[in-house]
C-alpha cells in the first residue's frame, strides 16, 4: 500500500505549480533584450515561470532547475524546442538500436565468457545512459507529445540548429570539465590567464561566456576573478542543465564510453561529475545560465565588461565578421574580448577560412585594439581511460573595445532559399554531382532483394544506361561497399549525432 503525497509535494516533483524563481535572474534580467522582435526600448518582464517581452509580447519559458531559473531565449522557442524534441528522440531511438545490437552479439552462441561479461556491461551501461540524460533533461518534458494547433509548421526552418548540435555531441566536453581531473582544465585556463590584461589583477566586471558548453572555464574565471556578474549562454540543455547543478553542488552520474578503451574495465566507465567549490549559497545569485543563441545573444547593446568565446569562433556556422560585430555590440567601450581555442574554419566559402593573421586584422579593423595574443600548448580531451587524445595550440587573444562598430546582421542558419519556398534554388555543383550519385544509389538499393548478385544488378543497371556491365559493376560495388561500411561506423555516428 503506498501513502499519496500531498498535492504541493506533487505539483513540486512534477514541476507542476511554477514554483518560486530562483534570485540569480534579479541581476540578470536587466539585461536582457527580447531576441524575437529585438526592439531595444523593449524590456522581458519577469513572471512567475517566464519572461514575456513588453513589446512583441512573445513569452519565453523559465526552467527550474535545481537551485537555477535558466531562461529559454531563443527567437522561436517553441520551434527550438521541437528541434531539441527530435534531437532528444533521436537519442532514444539510437540508444535502444544500440542496444539491440548489443543483445544480438550476447545472444551469439560462439561469444566468450569475457565477451558476454564486457557486452552485459556495455548493455547495462547504455540502459543507465538512457535514465540518465532522461532526467538531465526533465524540466523540458521532452518525451510530452506536442500539440498545439497554432504552431507555425512553416515558420519551424527558422528554428533549425546546425547539424553538429547533436544532445550528446559534447558529452567528452561535460567529463573532462567535472569528471577527469587530469589537468586539461587548468591549462585551458592558463592559457586564457597569459593573455589577461592586468594578470592577476584583471577585473571581468560583467562577464559573459558565449558557447560556454559545460560551463568550466567559465567556472573557473568566475572563481578566481570574483566578477560582478557571470552569465553563460549556449544553446545545449543538457550541457546548461547538467553544469548548472553541478556548479551548485550536486554529483550526478554520467557514463563515458572511451574512443578507445584502455582495458575491459574501460568500455563503459561510470563517472561522477563534481565542483571542485560549489557556488556558494551567498554568492551563487552573481552566476546565471541561459539558453539562447549565442550569435543572435538575448542581451541589450553595451551591458558587459567582458565576453569571453571559447572553442566557438571557427565552428559558428556564419562568416567570423558577424561574430566579431556581435562581441563588439555586447561590450561596454573599454570592454575586454577573451577568446581562446582552435582556428579550424571549415566554411564552403573559402573568403571566411581565416588565417591566425587574418582573425588579428580582422579584429584590429572593427572596434577593437589587439592586447595579447599567443598560442599555448594543451592537451585536450584525453580521457583517463582511453588510448585515444589529442594536444592542441590553442590560439587565445584578449582585445579592448574602442569603438562602436555596425550592428551586427541577425543570424541564420539556412539560407533564404530554403527559409522561403518561393525562392529560386541555386544550381549549385554539388546537387548535380549529389543526385547522379543518390539515383544511382536508390536504384541499386532498389534492385536487392536477397537473391540477386552483384553481376546481375551491374547488367540490369547497364542495359538501362546503356554501358558496358564492367563498368557499371565497378560503381556498383563502390556504393555497396560504402554502405556497408557505413553501417560497420554506425554505432559510433546514430550515438552522436542524434538528428
Amino acid at each position: 500500500m503506498t501513502t499519496s503525497q500531498p498535492a504541493t509535494s506533487r505539483a513540486k516533483r512534477d514541476g507542476i505549480g511554477h514554483p518560486p524563481i530562483p534570485s540569480s535572474l534579479s541581476a540578470l534580467v536587466p539585461l536582457l533584450a527580447c531576441p524575437t522582435c529585438r526592439d531595444r526600448k523593449a524590456d522581458l518582464a519577469l513572471r512567475s515561470d517566464s519572461l514575456s517581452c513588453t513589446h512583441c509580447k512573445t513569452r519565453f519559458p523559465i526552467y527550474k532547475n535545481g537551485q537555477t531559473g535558466i531562461p529559454w531565449l531563443f527567437k522561436d522557442p517553441d520551434a527550438v524546442l521541437l528541434e531539441w524534441r527530435a534531437r532528444f528522440n533521436g537519442f532514444v531511438h539510437a540508444n535502444s538500436s544500440e542496444q539491440s545490437r548489443l543483445q544480438e552479439a550476447l545472444n551469439d552462441k560462439h561469444r566468450s565468457k569475457a565477451a558476454a561479461e564486457r557486452i552485459s556491461q556495455l548493455i547495462h551501461a547504455r540502459e543507465a545512459q538512457r535514465k540518465q540524460v532522461l532526467e538531465l533533461l526533465g524540466p523540458l518534458k521532452l518525451g510530452a507529445p506536442r500539440t498545439d494547433p497554432n504552431l507555425d509548421r512553416a515558420g519551424l526552418l527558422h528554428g533549425k540548429l546546425p547539424k553538429q548540435h547533436g544532445l550528446l555531441s559534447y558529452d567528452s566536453n561535460i567529463l573532462r570539465d567535472w569528471s577527469w581531473d587530469n589537468g586539461e582544465n587548468e591549462s585551458l585556463l592558463e592559457s586564457v590567464r597569459r593573455v589577461l590584461p592586468g594578470g592577476t589583477s584583471f577585473k571581468a566586471g560583467r562577464m559573459l561566456t558565449l558557447g560556454a558548453g559545460a560551463c568550466r572555464l567559465s567556472y573557473d574565471l568566475h572563481r578566481h576573478y570574483r566578477p560582478e556578474l557571470s552569465v553563460a549562454v549556449d544553446v545545449n540543455p543538457l550541457l546548461i542543465f547538467l553544469a548548472s547543478r553541478v556548479m551548485h553542488g550536486e554529483i550526478l552520474a554520467f557514463y563515458e564510453f572511451p574512443i578507445a578503451p584502455l582495458n575491459k574495465a574501460s568500455f563503459a566507465v561510470l563517472r561522477n561529475c563534481v565542483v571542485p567549490e560549489p557556488l556558494r549559497a551567498n554568492g551563487s545569485a552573481n552566476f546565471s545560465f541561459v539558453l539562447a543563441d549565442a550569435m543572435n545573444g538575448p542581451f541589450k547593446p553595451g551591458v558587459f565588461d567582458t565576453v569571453l568565446t571559447p572553442w566557438l569562433i571557427d565552428i559558428i556556422p556564419q562568416n567570423l565578421a558577424e561574430c566579431v560585430r556581435t562581441v563588439n555590440q555586447l561590450l561596454k567601450k573599454g570592454g575586454i574580448w577573451l577568446n581562446t581555442g582552435s582556428l579550424a574554419f571549415f566554411h564552403r566559402n573559402e573568403t571566411w577560412c581565416y588565417s591566425e593573421e587574418e582573425v588579428l586584422q580582422l579584429i584590429a579593423g572593427s572596434g577593437f585594439e589587439i592586447v595579447a595574443a599567443g598560442r599555448t600548448t594543451i592537451p585536450y580531451l584525453q580521457s583517463p581511460a582511453s588510448a585515444h587524445g589529442r594536444v592542441e595550440r590553442a590560439f587565445s587573444f584578449s582585445a579592448k573595445k574602442t569603438a562602436d562598430t555596425e550592428a551586427p546582421k541577425r543570424s541564420q542558419y539556412l539560407p533564404k532559399w530554403l527559409l522561403e519556398s518561393d525562392q529560386p534554388i541555386p544550381d549549385l555543383d554539388e546537387f548535380v554531382v549529389t543526385s547522379a550519385d543518390h539515383l544511382l544509389k536508390a536504384q541499386i538499393l532498389a534492385a536487392i532483394d536477397g537473391r540477386r548478385t552483384i553481376d546481375e544488378i551491374a547488367l540490369f543497371l547497364a542495359k538501362h544506361y546503356g554501358l558496358q556491365r564492367s563498368e557499371v559493376k565497378g560503381a556498383v560495388q563502390r556504393i555497396l561497399i560504402d554502405l556497408y561500411e557505413t553501417s560497420l561506423i554506425q554505432k559510433t555516428d546514430t550515438l552522436t549525432e542524434l538528428e
